[in-house]
Order: C-alpha cells, then sequence, then structure tokens
C-alpha cells in the first residue's frame, strides 16, 4: 500500500468517492504523437490517477484512453493533470487527472460502475 508524505487531497477536500481499480490505461501529452503506458490506481466520477515513470507537468492535458473489465467498450476523453506526487523510494509518480472531456461514456456511467463497486470506494 502507497502513501503520500504530503497527501495532495486530505479526506475532507475530495468530492467524489474513488474505486481501486488496476485496468491498463493509454496517456499522451496533447503536443505529443506517442501514448504511453501504465496501469490506473483509482477513478471517481471527476477523474482518475494512474501510475507514471516519472515527474509530469502539473496543468498539462493529456488525452487518455482506458480499458476497464467491467466495461465492453474503453473510456476516453482529455484530462487535465492536478496533482503528481513521487511514490516513497521510488521513481515512479502517482498522477491525478481531473476529466475535462470524457467521450465514450458519461460522468453518470462512471458515476454507476462506483455505485456497483461500493464496497471498494474510500475518500482518501
Amino acid at each position: 500500500m502507497a502513501f503520500f508524505i504530503n497527501d495532495p487531497f486530505p479526506d475532507d477536500t475530495r468530492r467524489f468517492k474513488r474505486i481501486k481499480i488496476s485496468s491498463p490505461i493509454e496517456y499522451r501529452f496533447l503536443n505529443a504523437d506517442r501514448y504511453q503506458n501504465t496501469m490506473t490506481c483509482d477513478i471517481s466520477e471527476g477523474g482518475i490517477c494512474f501510475l507514471v515513470d516519472g515527474p509530469v507537468p502539473l496543468g498539462a492535458y493529456v488525452y487518455f484512453r482506458v480499458k476497464l473489465k467491467t466495461r465492453p467498450q474503453p473510456i476516453f476523453g482529455i484530462a487535465r493533470i492536478v496533482w503528481a506526487a513521487q511514490e516513497p523510494y521510488s521513481m515512479q509518480h502517482r498522477v491525478g487527472l481531473e476529466f475535462t472531456e470524457v467521450g465514450s461514456i458519461s460522468r453518470a456511467d462512471i458515476c454507476t460502475l462506483i455505485q456497483e463497486q461500493k464496497s471498494s470506494c474510500f475518500n482518501s
């Protein structure tokens, strides 16, 4: 289990419930041609978190595409990097994206997915 030395979102600032989910995700910065591949950590109605191998610029926009095991089609869209934190004793960083445009599935659909998985929701 990972922890943050300086958690970017203490318990009381979360707007949406999150569920832990480990799924493949592809992302690329808007000015880049090539997608990077990694794994998600969690998802909420407002965004998604995943791991990357190095630092990323806060405020940057990325295209993303993630395949959830419980859905037939991937979720894709554009999101903004709102926080990043280096994992302890690792070169990896957790990156938090806030959805700005979701193309293949609505936020309501994501909310339904989270409600279906209530037992694994958490606020921190």
